[in-house]
């Protein structure tokens, strides 16, 4: 295969060479020069809101630190991760020895057998990260890496660590004492959500929302999705790339978005009492799912600038495209300063719930809190529109 060749083939639609990163360019040069400069840190900490790319850079960084020069096919034009290599095809793959994931689901082994010590049921219902996890970690770091330069953990979701410390405090040892070739990359949604001990022992790296036109370039490049899907999806991704082609992939996904926003438009158009419904429902959901109940506050601060902007007249910058018509209503049926109150609102419950403030109060406040939508304008809302909300429970607007 000549230069030119595997150039082409590395840029082509759906290609897996190369970063996979989309947008967070500084994020990225930042790697690649400490790798260049053999400067790379024993324990990164990537921030960033759900889906904006924080396990796509990790697991690229995991590429960056194994990838074997390629130098027979790419020459010169191919610097690591060159996605083409067998580590980066195999990590790509997730089946490389030297690198893992780690989240709450993860199995655990017994690591005197080496056998499962949870079952499947265990794993699907736990929701921490236990110190069971970071036991069997500790054990892998102090081996060599069997096949890589270097072995890489990454806790997905570390802010979900076990509440009685003890994993922290493990997980701290690892982290003043870090054995050679090892690399632990933790993601979380804020800096604040993890122990300040543990975020002053890792390089930061905080993510931030991507523009639409490059999660829309990455949906046609990589997703071979058309322009007018790509720009609709880019638009409702918030700035999280992995929303977007979560949606491309799932057909449903766009049918519960809009069950989602007229589950939204008909609460903020209820009386107190079908409120404190929605909030009940909300907090209960809390306990089983945060991330779901998350994503729906996102999904209200989203609607209600989509009002701010309509009231001021920047229809183009609108997020839920379809919806432009009920939103419009709505922002000339509200008060000048509503918008901006509900965001508010929105943004000191979110704060709340990750505080650990009782569910039902800080969403039952909310509620109270947040503007009332003339019940008109959803009930003149066409089917043809959006799917009524189903009767069978609660569905992620971003999944």
């Amino acid at each position: 295969m000549t230069t030119a060749d595997a150039t082409q083939a590395r840029s082509s639609p759906g290609n897996s060479g190369g970063w996979q990163t989309i947008g967070h360019a500084a994020a990225r040069l930042y790697l690649r020069r400490a790798h260049e400069a053999g400067r790379v840190a024993h324990a990164y900490l990537i921030t960033g809101p759900d889906q904006v790319g924080k396990r796509t850079l990790a697991m690229d960084l995991a590429r960056l630190v194994n990838c074997t020069p390629a130098q027979d096919m790419f020459g010169d034009d191919a610097p690591p991760p060159c996605g083409s290599c067998a580590p980066c095809d195999r990590i790509s793959r997730n089946v490389h020895a030297d690198i893992k994931v780690i989240d709450p689901h993860t199995p655990i082994r017994g690591l005197s057998s080496g056998t499962r010590e949870s079952t499947p049921e265990q794993d699907a219902a736990r929701t921490l990260i236990s110190i069971g996890h970071i036991r069997e970690m500790q054990h892998d770091v102090s081996l060599n890496p069997f096949e890589g330069g270097r072995r890489v953990v990454i806790f997905d979701g570390a802010d979900r660590m076990s509440p009685d410390g003890a994993g922290w405090n493990a997980l701290l040892k690892t982290l003043e004492e870090p054995p050679e070739k090892v690399v632990i990359v933790l993601l979380a949604p804020s800096a604040d959500s993890l122990p300040q001990t543990v975020v002053s022992r890792c390089q930061l790296i905080e993510l931030h929302a991507v523009p639409n036109e490059e999660i829309e370039r990455g949906l046609i490049e990589r997703g071979g999705a058309d322009p007018e899907t790509a720009a609709q999806l880019a638009r409702l991704a918030g700035g999280c790339p992995g929303r977007a082609f979560a949606a491309l992939n799932d057909e449903t996904t766009l049918d519960r978005y809009r069950q989602a926003v007229l589950r939204v438009l008909v609460t903020s158009a209820g009386d107190v009492e079908e409120r404190f419904r929605y909030a009940n429902e909300m907090a209960r959901e809390f306990g089983r799912n945060r991330e779901l109940v998350s994503r729906e506050l996102e999904l209200w601060t989203s609607i209600w600038r989509d009002i701010l902007l309509l009231k001021h007249g920047a229809a183009d910058s609108v997020a839920n495209i379809t919806w432009t018509g009920s939103l419009s209503d709505a922002a000339a049926a509200v008060n000048a300063d509503d918008p901006r109150q509900a965001i508010e609102a929105i943004a000191k419950a979110a704060d709340g719930l990750r505080r650990n403030g009782m569910p039902r109060v800080v969403l039952e406040v909310l509620m109270l809190e947040l503007p009332v939508i003339p019940p008109e304008i959803v009930e003149a809302i066409e089917l043809g529109e959006a799917d009524e909300p189903s009767d069978g429970g609660w569905d992620d607007p971003a999944s």
